[in-house]
Protein backbone atom coordinates (compact mmCIF):
# COMPACT_ATOMS: atom_id res chain seq x y z
CA UNK A 1 0.00 0.00 0.00
CA UNK A 2 1.26 3.46 -0.89
CA UNK A 3 0.47 6.88 0.50
CA UNK A 4 -0.84 9.86 -1.41
CA UNK A 5 0.02 13.35 -0.21
CA UNK A 6 -2.15 16.37 -0.85
CA UNK A 7 -1.80 20.13 -0.47
CA UNK A 8 -4.82 22.38 -0.10
CA UNK A 9 -4.23 26.04 -0.98
CA UNK A 10 -7.00 28.61 -0.47
CA UNK A 11 -7.35 30.98 -3.40
CA UNK A 12 -6.69 34.68 -2.65
CA UNK A 13 -7.54 33.88 0.96
CA UNK A 14 -7.89 37.32 2.58
CA UNK A 15 -9.71 38.82 -0.40
CA UNK A 16 -11.95 35.77 -0.77
CA UNK A 17 -12.90 35.92 2.92
CA UNK A 18 -13.98 39.53 2.43
CA UNK A 19 -16.01 38.74 -0.69
CA UNK A 20 -17.67 35.68 0.87
CA UNK A 21 -18.69 37.66 3.95
CA UNK A 22 -20.44 40.44 1.99
CA UNK A 23 -23.98 39.64 0.78
CA UNK A 24 -23.73 42.06 -2.15
CA UNK A 25 -21.02 39.84 -3.65
CA UNK A 26 -21.54 36.36 -2.20
CA UNK A 27 -24.78 35.45 -4.00
CA UNK A 28 -23.36 36.09 -7.47
CA UNK A 29 -20.22 33.98 -7.02
CA UNK A 30 -19.76 30.54 -8.56
CA UNK A 31 -17.33 27.87 -7.35
CA UNK A 32 -15.48 27.26 -10.59
CA UNK A 33 -15.86 30.68 -12.17
CA UNK A 34 -13.33 33.28 -11.01
CA UNK A 35 -14.96 35.93 -13.19
CA UNK A 36 -17.94 36.04 -10.79
CA UNK A 37 -15.73 37.72 -8.16
CA UNK A 38 -15.82 41.50 -7.82
CA UNK A 39 -12.86 43.82 -8.27
CA UNK A 40 -11.68 43.92 -4.65
CA UNK A 41 -8.36 44.24 -2.81
CA UNK A 42 -7.31 44.10 0.82
CA UNK A 43 -4.86 46.88 1.65
CA UNK A 44 -2.80 47.33 4.78
CA UNK A 45 -3.97 50.92 5.12
CA UNK A 46 -6.73 51.97 2.70
CA UNK A 47 -6.53 55.53 4.03
CA UNK A 48 -3.05 55.94 2.55
CA UNK A 49 -2.30 55.50 -1.14
CA UNK A 50 1.13 54.29 -0.02
CA UNK A 51 -0.48 51.28 1.66
CA UNK A 52 0.45 47.81 0.36
CA UNK A 53 -1.91 45.35 -1.36
CA UNK A 54 -2.13 42.24 0.84
CA UNK A 55 -4.57 40.28 -1.33
CA UNK A 56 -6.60 40.72 -4.50
CA UNK A 57 -9.46 38.78 -6.07
CA UNK A 58 -8.77 36.94 -9.35
CA UNK A 59 -10.61 39.64 -11.31
CA UNK A 60 -8.47 42.34 -9.69
CA UNK A 61 -5.34 40.38 -10.60
CA UNK A 62 -6.49 40.16 -14.20
CA UNK A 63 -6.80 43.94 -14.15
CA UNK A 64 -3.07 44.17 -13.39
CA UNK A 65 -3.10 44.40 -9.60
CA UNK A 66 -0.50 42.32 -7.74
CA UNK A 67 0.20 41.52 -4.10
CA UNK A 68 2.75 43.87 -2.49
CA UNK A 69 1.86 46.60 -5.01
CA UNK A 70 1.29 50.06 -3.60
CA UNK A 71 -2.35 51.01 -3.30
CA UNK A 72 -1.80 54.19 -5.31
CA UNK A 73 -0.32 52.18 -8.17
CA UNK A 74 -3.18 49.67 -8.00
CA UNK A 75 -5.74 52.47 -8.25
CA UNK A 76 -4.02 53.72 -11.39
CA UNK A 77 -4.45 50.26 -12.95
CA UNK A 78 -8.04 49.97 -11.83
CA UNK A 79 -9.68 53.12 -10.39
CA UNK A 80 -12.98 51.28 -9.72
CA UNK A 81 -11.51 48.60 -7.47
CA UNK A 82 -13.08 48.23 -4.02
CA UNK A 83 -10.52 48.63 -1.21
CA UNK A 84 -11.11 47.12 2.25
CA UNK A 85 -9.06 47.00 5.44
CA UNK A 86 -7.72 43.62 6.58
CA UNK A 87 -9.50 41.84 9.43
CA UNK A 88 -6.89 39.44 10.73
CA UNK A 89 -9.00 38.08 13.56
CA UNK A 90 -11.67 37.07 11.05
CA UNK A 91 -9.13 35.44 8.71
CA UNK A 92 -7.47 33.49 11.53
CA UNK A 93 -10.81 32.22 12.85
CA UNK A 94 -11.82 31.15 9.34
CA UNK A 95 -8.46 29.44 8.86
CA UNK A 96 -8.89 27.42 12.05
CA UNK A 97 -12.33 26.24 10.96
CA UNK A 98 -11.06 25.24 7.51
CA UNK A 99 -8.18 23.28 9.04
CA UNK A 100 -10.71 21.44 11.21
CA UNK A 101 -12.73 20.48 8.13
CA UNK A 102 -9.62 19.17 6.36
CA UNK A 103 -8.58 17.17 9.41
CA UNK A 104 -12.07 15.69 9.81
CA UNK A 105 -11.83 14.22 6.30
CA UNK A 106 -8.10 13.40 6.34
CA UNK A 107 -6.90 12.78 9.92
CA UNK A 108 -3.20 12.77 8.93
CA UNK A 109 -3.02 16.54 8.49
CA UNK A 110 -0.33 19.23 8.76
CA UNK A 111 -1.09 22.94 8.73
CA UNK A 112 1.46 24.60 6.47
CA UNK A 113 0.34 28.24 6.68
CA UNK A 114 -2.76 30.27 7.41
CA UNK A 115 -4.23 29.26 4.03
CA UNK A 116 -2.47 25.96 3.24
CA UNK A 117 -2.43 22.44 4.64
CA UNK A 118 -0.89 19.10 3.77
CA UNK A 119 -2.74 15.85 4.27
CA UNK A 120 -2.02 12.20 3.46
CA UNK A 121 -3.99 8.99 3.07
CA UNK A 122 -3.29 5.36 2.08
CA UNK A 123 -4.07 4.27 -1.44
CA UNK A 124 -5.65 2.04 -2.46
CA UNK A 125 -7.85 1.59 0.61
CA UNK A 126 -11.50 1.02 1.49
CA UNK A 127 -11.84 4.58 2.80
CA UNK A 128 -10.17 6.19 -0.23
CA UNK A 129 -10.84 4.06 -3.31
CA UNK A 130 -10.65 7.08 -5.63
CA UNK A 131 -8.28 9.95 -4.63
CA UNK A 132 -9.81 12.46 -7.04
CA UNK A 133 -13.32 11.84 -5.72
CA UNK A 134 -12.09 12.12 -2.11
CA UNK A 135 -10.40 15.48 -2.58
CA UNK A 136 -13.24 16.79 -4.72
CA UNK A 137 -15.54 16.18 -1.76
CA UNK A 138 -13.16 18.22 0.39
CA UNK A 139 -13.05 21.03 -2.16
CA UNK A 140 -16.85 21.11 -2.41
CA UNK A 141 -17.26 20.99 1.38
CA UNK A 142 -15.02 24.04 1.81
CA UNK A 143 -17.05 25.89 -0.82
CA UNK A 144 -20.39 24.87 0.71
CA UNK A 145 -19.36 25.84 4.24
CA UNK A 146 -17.29 28.96 3.62
CA UNK A 147 -17.91 30.00 0.00
CA UNK A 148 -14.15 29.93 -0.50
CA UNK A 149 -12.33 28.35 -3.44
CA UNK A 150 -9.32 26.14 -3.02
CA UNK A 151 -6.87 24.28 -5.22
CA UNK A 152 -5.60 20.80 -4.40
CA UNK A 153 -2.46 19.05 -5.63
CA UNK A 154 -1.95 15.30 -5.15
CA UNK A 155 1.22 13.27 -5.53
CA UNK A 156 3.44 10.63 -3.94
CA UNK A 157 5.37 13.04 -1.66
CA UNK A 158 4.91 16.50 -0.15
CA UNK A 159 7.13 18.44 -2.56
CA UNK A 160 5.49 16.89 -5.60
CA UNK A 161 2.09 17.67 -4.07
CA UNK A 162 3.17 21.30 -3.83
CA UNK A 163 4.24 21.27 -7.48
CA UNK A 164 0.97 19.63 -8.52
CA UNK A 165 -0.89 22.27 -6.53
CA UNK A 166 0.77 25.03 -8.57
CA UNK A 167 -0.56 23.38 -11.71
CA UNK A 168 -4.01 22.93 -10.14
CA UNK A 169 -4.35 26.70 -10.10
CA UNK A 170 -4.48 26.56 -13.90
CA UNK A 171 -6.79 23.54 -14.08
CA UNK A 172 -10.56 24.10 -14.57
CA UNK A 173 -11.37 21.60 -11.83
CA UNK A 174 -8.75 22.96 -9.43
CA UNK A 175 -7.41 19.43 -8.80
CA UNK A 176 -4.24 17.84 -10.22
CA UNK A 177 -2.84 14.37 -9.41
CA UNK A 178 0.75 13.58 -10.38
CA UNK A 179 2.26 10.10 -10.17
CA UNK A 180 5.88 9.03 -10.47
CA UNK A 181 5.30 8.44 -14.18
CA UNK A 182 4.54 12.17 -14.57
CA UNK A 183 8.06 13.29 -13.56
CA UNK A 184 9.63 13.18 -17.06
CA UNK A 185 6.48 14.21 -18.95
CA UNK A 186 5.13 16.97 -16.67
CA UNK A 187 7.58 18.01 -13.95
CA UNK A 188 10.68 18.12 -16.16
CA UNK A 189 8.97 20.33 -18.74
CA UNK A 190 8.36 23.13 -16.26
CA UNK A 191 10.63 26.18 -16.04
CA UNK A 192 13.41 26.13 -13.49
CA UNK A 193 11.72 29.17 -11.94
CA UNK A 194 8.68 26.99 -11.22
CA UNK A 195 10.66 24.87 -8.73
CA UNK A 196 9.01 25.62 -5.43
CA UNK A 197 11.29 26.56 -2.52
CA UNK A 198 14.35 27.72 -4.46
CA UNK A 199 13.82 31.48 -4.62
CA UNK A 200 17.09 33.07 -5.82
CA UNK A 201 18.78 29.70 -6.23
CA UNK A 202 16.66 29.28 -9.35
CA UNK A 203 18.43 32.32 -10.84
CA UNK A 204 21.80 30.70 -10.15
CA UNK A 205 20.66 27.49 -11.85
CA UNK A 206 19.47 29.50 -14.85
CA UNK A 207 22.41 31.88 -15.31
CA UNK A 208 25.32 29.80 -13.97
CA UNK A 209 24.30 26.32 -15.12
CA UNK A 210 22.16 27.25 -18.12
CA UNK A 211 19.22 25.23 -16.75
CA UNK A 212 16.04 26.39 -18.45
CA UNK A 213 13.76 23.62 -17.21
CA UNK A 214 13.55 21.32 -14.20
CA UNK A 215 14.61 18.55 -16.57
CA UNK A 216 17.81 20.49 -17.24
CA UNK A 217 18.46 20.66 -13.50
CA UNK A 218 18.00 16.89 -13.27
CA UNK A 219 20.89 16.47 -15.73
CA UNK A 220 23.36 18.37 -13.51
CA UNK A 221 25.55 15.99 -11.45
CA UNK A 222 24.75 16.09 -7.75
CA UNK A 223 28.39 16.81 -6.87
CA UNK A 224 28.33 20.03 -8.94
CA UNK A 225 25.17 21.19 -7.20
CA UNK A 226 26.72 20.41 -3.81
CA UNK A 227 29.85 22.36 -4.72
CA UNK A 228 27.76 25.42 -5.59
CA UNK A 229 24.94 25.24 -3.03
CA UNK A 230 26.31 23.09 -0.20
CA UNK A 231 23.64 20.96 1.49
CA UNK A 232 21.02 22.63 -0.66
CA UNK A 233 22.67 21.00 -3.68
CA UNK A 234 21.45 17.59 -2.54
CA UNK A 235 17.95 18.95 -1.94
CA UNK A 236 17.82 20.53 -5.41
CA UNK A 237 19.07 17.31 -7.00
CA UNK A 238 16.40 15.24 -5.24
CA UNK A 239 13.60 17.66 -6.07
CA UNK A 240 14.57 17.79 -9.74
CA UNK A 241 14.08 14.01 -9.82
CA UNK A 242 10.76 14.24 -7.98
CA UNK A 243 12.14 12.89 -4.71
CA UNK A 244 11.34 14.26 -1.25
CA UNK A 245 11.68 12.51 2.11
CA UNK A 246 9.83 15.08 4.25
CA UNK A 247 7.46 13.53 6.77
CA UNK A 248 4.06 14.73 7.84
CA UNK A 249 4.15 16.80 11.02
CA UNK A 250 0.67 17.04 12.60
CA UNK A 251 2.09 19.23 15.39
CA UNK A 252 3.73 21.76 13.04
CA UNK A 253 2.09 24.72 14.78
CA UNK A 254 2.63 23.42 18.32
CA UNK A 255 6.35 22.64 18.43
CA UNK A 256 8.58 25.28 20.10
CA UNK A 257 10.44 27.57 17.75
CA UNK A 258 14.22 27.66 17.65
CA UNK A 259 14.19 31.43 17.30
CA UNK A 260 11.99 34.44 17.96
CA UNK A 261 11.39 37.18 15.40
CA UNK A 262 9.10 40.12 14.78
CA UNK A 263 8.46 42.02 11.57
CA UNK A 264 6.50 45.10 10.58
CA UNK A 265 5.61 46.66 7.25
CA UNK A 266 5.89 50.44 7.32
CA UNK A 267 3.18 52.82 6.06
CA UNK A 268 5.71 54.41 3.70
CA UNK A 269 9.36 54.10 2.74
CA UNK A 270 11.72 55.27 5.50
CA UNK A 271 14.93 56.91 4.24
CA UNK A 272 16.32 58.35 7.48
CA UNK A 273 18.46 56.37 9.88
CA UNK A 274 16.81 58.14 12.80
CA UNK A 275 13.44 56.74 11.69
CA UNK A 276 14.64 53.20 11.08
CA UNK A 277 16.37 52.83 14.43
CA UNK A 278 13.12 53.70 16.24
CA UNK A 279 11.39 50.81 14.50
CA UNK A 280 14.31 48.50 15.28
CA UNK A 281 14.11 49.45 18.95
CA UNK A 282 10.37 48.76 19.10
CA UNK A 283 10.71 45.37 17.40
CA UNK A 284 13.62 44.40 19.64
CA UNK A 285 11.56 45.24 22.72
CA UNK A 286 8.83 42.87 21.53
CA UNK A 287 11.28 40.08 20.65
CA UNK A 288 12.94 40.34 24.05
CA UNK A 289 9.58 40.40 25.82
CA UNK A 290 8.58 37.17 24.07
CA UNK A 291 11.93 35.60 24.93
CA UNK A 292 11.52 36.50 28.60
CA UNK A 293 7.97 35.17 28.55
CA UNK A 294 9.28 31.83 27.21
CA UNK A 295 12.06 31.79 29.80
CA UNK A 296 14.77 31.97 27.14
CA UNK A 297 17.81 33.98 26.13
CA UNK A 298 19.62 34.10 22.81
CA UNK A 299 23.10 34.88 21.59
CA UNK A 300 22.49 35.66 17.91
CA UNK A 301 20.61 38.75 16.77
CA UNK A 302 19.39 39.31 13.24
CA UNK A 303 18.22 42.32 11.28
CA UNK A 304 16.25 42.28 8.06
CA UNK A 305 15.37 45.26 5.87
CA UNK A 306 13.06 45.02 2.88
CA UNK A 307 13.19 47.84 0.39
CA UNK A 308 10.57 49.56 -1.78
CA UNK A 309 7.87 47.33 -3.35
CA UNK A 310 8.99 44.57 -0.93
CA UNK A 311 11.20 43.16 -3.69
CA UNK A 312 14.76 43.33 -2.35
CA UNK A 313 16.72 43.90 0.83
CA UNK A 314 18.86 41.87 3.20
CA UNK A 315 18.87 39.74 6.32
CA UNK A 316 22.07 39.57 8.37
CA UNK A 317 22.84 38.15 11.80
CA UNK A 318 25.61 38.43 14.38
CA UNK A 319 26.57 35.77 16.92
CA UNK A 320 27.49 37.17 20.35
CA UNK A 321 29.73 35.82 23.08
CA UNK A 322 26.93 35.98 25.66
CA UNK A 323 23.23 35.15 26.04
CA UNK A 324 20.65 37.86 26.70
CA UNK A 325 17.00 38.80 26.43
CA UNK A 326 17.53 42.46 27.29
CA UNK A 327 17.27 45.18 24.59
CA UNK A 328 19.99 47.15 26.36
CA UNK A 329 22.49 44.39 25.55
CA UNK A 330 21.37 43.59 22.00
CA UNK A 331 20.48 46.97 20.50
CA UNK A 332 24.08 48.11 19.75
CA UNK A 333 24.68 44.99 17.64
CA UNK A 334 21.57 45.63 15.57
CA UNK A 335 22.78 49.17 14.90
CA UNK A 336 26.10 47.68 13.83
CA UNK A 337 24.31 45.45 11.32
CA UNK A 338 22.25 48.38 10.07
CA UNK A 339 25.26 50.62 9.47
CA UNK A 340 27.22 47.84 7.78
CA UNK A 341 24.59 46.49 5.38
CA UNK A 342 21.97 49.17 4.74
CA UNK A 343 22.47 50.66 1.27
CA UNK A 344 20.50 53.84 1.98
CA UNK A 345 17.51 52.70 -0.10
CA UNK A 346 14.01 53.38 1.15
CA UNK A 347 12.98 50.82 3.78
CA UNK A 348 9.44 49.41 3.64
CA UNK A 349 9.67 46.55 6.17
CA UNK A 350 11.89 45.77 9.14
CA UNK A 351 12.42 42.50 11.01
CA UNK A 352 14.40 41.69 14.16
CA UNK A 353 15.22 38.19 15.38
CA UNK A 354 16.87 36.42 18.30
CA UNK A 355 17.98 32.79 18.11
CA UNK A 356 20.54 30.26 19.38
CA UNK A 357 18.28 30.17 22.42
CA UNK A 358 18.78 28.57 25.81
CA UNK A 359 16.75 28.53 29.01
CA UNK A 360 17.36 31.69 31.04
CA UNK A 361 17.97 30.09 34.43
CA UNK A 362 21.11 32.15 35.07
CA UNK A 363 21.84 35.86 35.31
CA UNK A 364 25.09 37.25 33.85
CA UNK A 365 26.31 39.99 36.21
CA UNK A 366 28.44 43.02 35.28
CA UNK A 367 30.82 45.21 37.23
CA UNK A 368 29.71 48.30 35.27
CA UNK A 369 25.96 47.79 35.21
CA UNK A 370 23.24 46.91 37.71
CA UNK A 371 21.98 43.89 35.78
CA UNK A 372 19.67 42.71 38.54
CA UNK A 373 17.90 46.07 38.72
CA UNK A 374 17.49 46.18 34.92
CA UNK A 375 16.12 42.63 34.96
CA UNK A 376 13.52 43.61 37.59
CA UNK A 377 12.55 46.66 35.54
CA UNK A 378 11.97 44.53 32.44
CA UNK A 379 9.85 42.11 34.44
CA UNK A 380 7.62 44.93 35.71
CA UNK A 381 7.24 46.41 32.21
CA UNK A 382 6.28 42.96 30.88
CA UNK A 383 3.62 42.58 33.57
CA UNK A 384 2.13 46.00 32.77
CA UNK A 385 1.99 45.30 29.04
CA UNK A 386 0.49 41.87 29.58
CA UNK A 387 -2.26 43.30 31.77
CA UNK A 388 -3.00 46.60 30.01
CA UNK A 389 -1.77 46.17 26.46
CA UNK A 390 1.39 46.67 24.44
CA UNK A 391 1.00 50.45 24.22
CA UNK A 392 0.26 50.96 27.92
CA UNK A 393 3.93 51.71 28.58
CA UNK A 394 6.42 52.62 25.86
CA UNK A 395 9.66 54.37 25.12
CA UNK A 396 9.49 58.11 24.46
CA UNK A 397 10.89 57.60 20.93
CA UNK A 398 7.70 55.68 20.05
CA UNK A 399 5.80 58.97 20.34
CA UNK A 400 7.72 60.34 17.37
CA UNK A 401 6.24 60.20 13.88
CA UNK A 402 8.37 57.19 12.93
CA UNK A 403 7.13 55.16 15.90
CA UNK A 404 4.94 52.20 14.94
CA UNK A 405 4.10 50.78 18.37
CA UNK A 406 0.85 52.63 18.99
CA UNK A 407 -0.57 51.71 15.59
CA UNK A 408 0.79 48.15 15.75
CA UNK A 409 -0.90 47.55 19.11
CA UNK A 410 -4.28 47.86 17.34
CA UNK A 411 -3.47 44.96 15.03
CA UNK A 412 -3.12 41.18 14.97
CA UNK A 413 -0.30 39.68 12.96
CA UNK A 414 0.61 43.15 11.74
CA UNK A 415 -2.88 43.90 10.41
CA UNK A 416 -6.08 45.35 11.77
CA UNK A 417 -8.45 43.03 13.59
Amino acid sequence: MKWIYGLVDMQSFYASCEVASRPEYALARRENDDSTDPLLVVSGDPGRRSGVILAATPTAKKAGIENAMRLGEALRYCPTVTVVKPRMQFYLETSIRIQQVIQSMFPLHEQFSVDEAFFAFPFPSILFPDPITAVRQLKESIWDLFRLRCRIGLSYNKWMAKMANKQAKKHPDGIVWWTEEDVPTKLHRLSVFDMWGLKRRAESLYYEFGARTIGDVAQIPEVKLQHRFGVWGTVIYRWSHGRDYSRMNPDSYDVPHKGISHRTTLPKDFYKRTEIIIVIQELLDEVCRRARSAGQKGRRVGLGLTYERLQSGFYKAKTLHFYSNEPHDLYPFLLELLDKWWTGDGVRAVSVSLDLLQHSNTLQLSLLDDVSKRHDLSRVVDEIRTKYGEASIMRAVSLQEAGQLRERSKKIGGHYM
